[in-house]
């Protein structure tokens, strides 16, 4: 007894005498001074010894811990009145250790079998992963009365995520989340201990245990010890089951043997979940883009049909990629798998609803475009949607993959009043759109219309052929250092009878189509022949003109045979004939081509890759064929001074093209800066309108004999500094440029980004300084098209405006060097303008 109140009482205090009898006063002070009020079980005791002395009652009764570093103890205290001495206890103490352990032992099955059923009939009705880890960890907490638990899952790249959580410390819960995130701080834990060893781990004493990386937060959170159960899926540990509770020593053998079997029992929840998915998945969705097959698709498309109020009305769209069999088997069908994916993806994001796209066949992709029916609406939908492919291409394996697509269209409910029709005639529009070679074509009633007026149209143009309504236009190839004309391409037109000039693209693809091509192919080189001739029978300094070949052409063994009797029959020199041809006119014929093309350059005819970025844009064409030039296509010339990726993709491959010593053509040049920009980046030549379109034979024979050249204006010295203000106030530019001029700067102002690149494409800028809130481009946008293609340049935001997130982001990624705010100080404003000339000056130098 004396042994056990000293446990009972605090360390260094007097004890009780061995006899169970004390005087009540006394002993209460005793007690009191022993105990204190440390404890709730103390004060407890003191206050029940106190009742029994003054008679409130008659017996009282405590049981107690007393627990020590190596074991637990449980004691039972019975305090009664003693006989004919007033206001005197006996104290009486019981050592109910065993019984208590017993106790507790039972408790912990029980909690753990409660939880073990409770589990057992989440399984059963669970029919997700989210479901199951979210309430097997509720469980845990209302049924097993678990202070916390969580559910983390082994990711792709062996990271934990942790899937759910629950429990009284959410904040230290959400604590143990984050820091698992990190695989340095995770590894070190028995959790990741737990997975790697594939067995279940537990610590029944979070105090002491110095394995436990958030021990003293344990501690403090209430946990006592903790459990952690690998989830094991065909042997191997795909995450955890963790559990956190509030009493030392929970964790014995009977309770982790009980809880590995719910571990077991989750997990095989877990592989049952996935199986079922999986067969799920395969029966309604393509295993490769994740769509939707067929049977769910039409199923859903059913249900917009069932849904549609009456009168309104939407669009089935089928989409088939142009040239993707060429992809597969030039770059092999891991690249082609590649694609459509990538195709996937950006049709997703034009499409929106994932649910109503699938993948029809190979390279077919069908959609439905919801409040879409109307033409203009559509085609500004579909041309969105065919900008996506182009506009972002793919690299693979060193190859630029640009996808162009073509569409059929059929509407609902005009065109078919249930699914299966519109997918049908969506096809057959399709088809139709293919021949044509437009872009799209919508299925009508007129379709067999259409299909006879193109044979009609396939006749009108074999008779064109024989009687002479093919005409051809040159327009002429600008040296971009000297300004002389020094070559041109040959362009056919077809002077129809009834609808006027045609341009190629109202009929080639139709003579492809019906091999009307090589016919018109030789009657173009046999023409470009027999011009070069009269022109040198004139006197004419004549230049190699270009013509373009067609992939079915390249096929005819014949070609290079046909090629040379047209030299032979003009007797003029193979070198003033140059051909151009696509990469997939090459892919289509890469056997034979580089033969053919071997022929063409023994010849001493030139060589052009023409579209270059537009198509696959391998660099191996450049060096398995003989070229001895690359044509930058005009969709990257069009926005080539204002978009940085267009800037980009030019510069690029006229670096490329440099490196490999072939010249480079730019098609399409239309304004001043587009040439200036593309002559600063290297590119040899040009082609468009800023010189001259396509003209008749004797147009461009007039520019031979007038030696016409293009005025190349002097570039301003680098050396003189320009100051460039953008800003859409012309007061506050006019108040800049009185202010700063007096500092000797050359001054541009442009009242728009847009303008201001412009202004940057003809003139040599050294620092800018722009306003931020501008209408379509904003200044900080503005700036950051310039750091991309003016590196060099030092940019200045004024602004009445300040966005602290826009500043900050702008200056940390280099775009802004400094922002300053309007209204400024004349003096404080010179004085930043000096020092961004200097900074310029000095990181030129070094």
């Amino acid at each position: 007894m004396n042994r056990a109140w000293r446990e009972f009482g605090a360390k260094n205090q007097p004890s009780p005498k061995e006899s169970s009898t004390y005087l009540g006063a006394n002993y209460l002070s005793t007690c009191e001074g022993a105990i204190g009020s440390e404890t709730s079980q103390a004060r407890a005791m003191a206050a029940g010894i106190r009742q029994v002395m003054e008679g409130t009652l008659t017996e009282f009764t405590l049981e107690y811990p007393c627990h020590s570093p190596t074991e637990q103890r449980w004691f039972l205290a019975r305090v009664t009145r003693f006989r004919g001495v007033n206001r005197n206890v006996v104290v009486a103490h019981e050592n109910v250790t065993e019984r208590k352990l017993q106790e507790l032992r039972v408790a912990r099955l029980s909690r753990v079998q409660v939880l073990s059923s409770g589990i057992n009939a989440l399984i059963v009705r669970a029919r997700d992963r989210n479901e199951l880890f979210r309430d097997a960890c509720e469980i845990a907490i209302s049924a097993g009365g678990f202070h916390m638990a969580f559910v983390g899952v082994v990711d792709a790249t062996g990271e934990l995520v942790v899937s759910a959580s629950a429990g009284k410390k959410q904040a230290l819960l959400n604590r143990i989340c984050k820091a698992l995130q990190f695989k340095e701080v995770a590894a070190n834990t028995m959790v990741m201990t737990a997975i790697r060893e594939k067995t279940a781990i537990a610590s029944n004493d979070s105090r002491n245990d110095s394995r436990l990386v958030f021990g003293t937060e344990y501690s403090d959170a209430g946990v006592r010890s903790l459990a952690i159960l690998p989830l094991l899926v065909e042997g191997e540990a795909i995450g955890v089951f963790v559990l956190y509770s509030n009493v030392m020593n929970f964790f014995h053998d009977e309770e982790m043997k009980l809880l590995r079997e719910m571990a077991g029992n989750i997990a095989f929840a877990i592989d049952h979940i996935k199986k079922g998915e999986r067969l799920d998945y395969l029966a309604y969705y393509d295993t490769l883009t994740g769509l939707p097959n067929r049977t769910l698709f039409l199923d859903r498309v059913a249900q917009a049909i069932r849904s549609n109020l009456p009168g309104t009305g939407f669009s089935m769209v089928v989409l088939d990629l142009e040239r993707f069999a060429q992809i597969n088997d030039q770059l092999g069908r891991t690249t082609g798998d590649a694609v459509l994916v990538w195709v996937t993806e950006r049709l997703k994001r034009t499409v929106g609803d994932s649910n109503l796209l699938m993948r029809v066949g190979d390279d077919q992709f069908a959609f439905v475009a919801l409040n879409c029916i109307q033409d203009a609406e559509l085609a500004q939908f579909l041309e969105k949607t065919a900008g996506a492919l182009l506009e972002d291409p793919l690299w693979r394996d060193g190859a630029l993959i640009r996808v162009a697509a073509k569409f059929g269209i059929a509407c609902f409910p005009d065109d078919g009043a249930d699914a299966d029709t519109l997918l049908k005639h969506a096809k057959v529009a399709l088809k139709i759109a293919k021949s044509s070679g437009q872009m799209s074509a919508y299925f009508s009633n007129e379709l067999d219309k259409q299909a006879h007026q193109r044979l009609a149209l396939a006749e009108q143009l074999r008779v064109a052929i024989d009687s002479g309504q093919l005409v051809l236009h040159y327009q002429p190839k600008v040296d971009m250092i000297s300004g002389e004309i020094v070559g041109a391409e040959a362009l056919i037109r077809w002077q129809h009878p009834d609808k006027g000039l045609l341009a190629p693209t109202a009929f080639i693809a139709l003579a492809e189509e019906t091999g009307l091509i090589l016919p018109i192919g030789a009657w173009v080189i046999d023409t470009v022949c027999a011009q070069q001739a009269a022109w040198i029978a004139l006197g004419l300094p004549v230049v190699p003109v270009a013509v373009n070949v067609s992939a079915v052409q390249l096929a005819k063994k014949d070609f290079l045979t046909a090629v040379r009797m047209a030299l032979s029959k003009h007797a003029i020199s193979s070198t003033l004939i140059d051909f151009e041809l696509t990469e997939s006119a090459l892919m289509n014929e890469a056997a034979g081509a580089a033969e053919v093309l071997q022929g063409l350059r023994e010849l001493g005819s030139g060589l052009a890759l023409d579209d270059f970025g537009t198509g696959y844009s391998s660099p191996a064409y450049l060096k398995r064929f003989a070229f001895n030039s690359v044509k930058i296509d005009r969709s990257f010339i069009t926005d080539i001074t204002r978009n940085a990726g267009d800037a980009a993709i030019a510069t690029a491959i006229i670096a490329m093209a440099n490196s490999l010593h072939l010249k480079v053509v730019a098609e399409g040049v239309e304004t001043l800066a587009q040439f200036n920009y593309l002559r600063t980046h290297g590119c040899h030549q040009i082609q468009g309108f800023v010189f001259s379109s396509a003209v008749p034979a004797d147009v461009f024979a007039s520019y031979l004999r007038s030696s016409k050249r293009m005025h190349i204006p002097l570039a301003a010295s680098s050396d003189q500094p320009t100051l460039l203000l953008v800003d859409d106030e012309p007061h506050i530019s006019a108040a800049l440029f009185r202010m700063l001029r007096r500092d000797g700067y050359r001054i541009l102002i442009a009242s728009s980004g847009a303008q201001a690149l412009e202004l940057l494409a003809t003139n040599s800028v050294q620092v800018i300084i722009s306003d931020q809130r501008m209408p379509e481009m904003s200044g900080t946008e503005f700036l950051e098209t310039v750091r991309q293609m003016y590196p060099d340049t030092i940019r200045i935001i004024l602004s009445g405006y300040t966005d602290l997130k826009v500043v900050t982001e702008s200056v940390n990624r280099g775009a802004v060097f400094k922002f300053l705010t309007k209204p400024w100080d004349d003096d404080e404003l010179r004085e930043h303008v000096r020092d961004a000339f200097r900074r310029f000056h000095f990181e030129v130098k070094h």
